[in-house]
């Protein structure tokens, strides 16, 4: 049941007339409130708490395609208006506004790590009696869903299971919540048609929603590490760090991005920073300097890696071309 308060902040931004001028702050924010709110079931949080994505059962609301689309219309109206949302999703929701369905590690890193092995070993005398089936939670009732027809009964071996880890992947990312996702782009389209939207990347269209944040270097400085050969007082880490106490906030959120994968500094600060395995702090590690050569990222560790220049302005000139040149120089190893 919806509480009189959230009908009435409902109503209220729904009536809103899209003509400037346009105040979503306490409207579209207290709507958003609403629309995190655990009773309603419509969403669940990543597993560092702090970012959000479709529930996928949330069709125990009955009206949950309605918020949904709701939800769309309330954030297209937002990027209209160039209205900030207190809110962050997940990195693999903005690549389904965007049409990209790949990412499973944003939702569940230690998830995506364990497929990656699956990947990556031999599997067949491990005993691990994998079917092609998944396991779902919904509400403390387990149910067992099939990935393909008598899935149950289909044993992942090292041959199949390619195929094993690319149906789930596609069950977590977009069947399972695959009605959600349409009917909340249904929304954000009727503000704003959808060719306008995929002129953003995934990190462009976080800053367009929720803004820029707060970076604390002092925060970010104090919770680094350090490998490879390189400690707080090699003189190329010194001068990393004299350049970002010298970036604007957009530059510090961009850098954040590359390094991270995201803009977001997570709640109680940088000590709180997760990565694949678990909390992981940023890390600067040295890799070998090479004319031209730029840094790279594996955003997965929260690593950045280094080369060593050998002055200065070269390190200033190669790190603002690297993060010119944003996601195209991430490393996925």
């Amino acid at each position: 049941m919806r509480s009189s308060q959230s009908d009435d902040v409902i109503s209220m931004v729904s009536k809103i007339v899209y003509e400037p001028p346009f105040n979503l702050w306490f409207g579209g924010n207290e709507a958003v409130k609403e629309i995190l709110n655990p009773d309603y079931a419509l969403v669940t949080q990543s597993v560092d708490g702090s970012t959000f994505q479709p529930n996928s059962h949330s069709d125990v609301n009955p009206d949950h395609l309605s918020y949904f689309r709701f939800a769309g219309r309330l954030m297209g109206l937002a990027i209209y208006h160039q209205q900030l949302l207190s809110v962050y999703f997940t990195r693999s929701f903005y690549k389904h506004i965007l049409v990209d369905y790949r990412d499973v590690e944003s939702i569940d890193p230690e998830y995506a790590n364990n497929l990656q092995w699956l990947l990556d070993h031999e599997i067949d005398n491990l005993g691990l009696e994998l079917t092609f089936s998944i396991e779902s939670d919904a509400f403390g009732a387990a149910t067992m869903v099939e990935l393909i027809e008598g899935g149950s009964q289909i044993p992942v071996t090292d041959q199949n299971k390619k195929q094993y880890v690319q149906l789930v992947t596609e069950m977590r990312m977009t069947q399972a919540i695959g009605a959600q996702i349409n009917s909340f782009l249904d929304g954000i389209y009727e503000m704003i048609p959808h060719p306008l939207v995929s002129l953003f990347d995934e990190y462009e269209l976080e800053l367009l929603i929720s803004g820029l944040p707060d970076i604390n270097v002092d925060d970010w400085k104090a919770n680094t590490e350090y490998s490879s050969g390189y400690d707080k007082d090699t003189a190329v880490i010194q001068w990393f760090w004299e350049l970002v106490y010298c970036f604007d906030r957009k530059e510090l959120a961009t850098l954040l991005q590359f390094a991270t994968g995201s803009s977001r500094v997570p709640l109680g600060g940088f000590c709180n920073l997760v990565g694949a395995t678990g909390l992981c702090k940023f890390t600067v590690s040295r890799i070998e300097y090479t004319p031209n050569k730029l840094p790279a990222a594996s955003t997965c560790f929260n690593l950045l890696k280094l080369p060593e220049y050998p002055t200065k302005e070269i390190l200033r000139e190669r790190l603002q071309l690297a993060l010119t040149c944003g996601t195209g120089l991430l490393d996925i190893t």
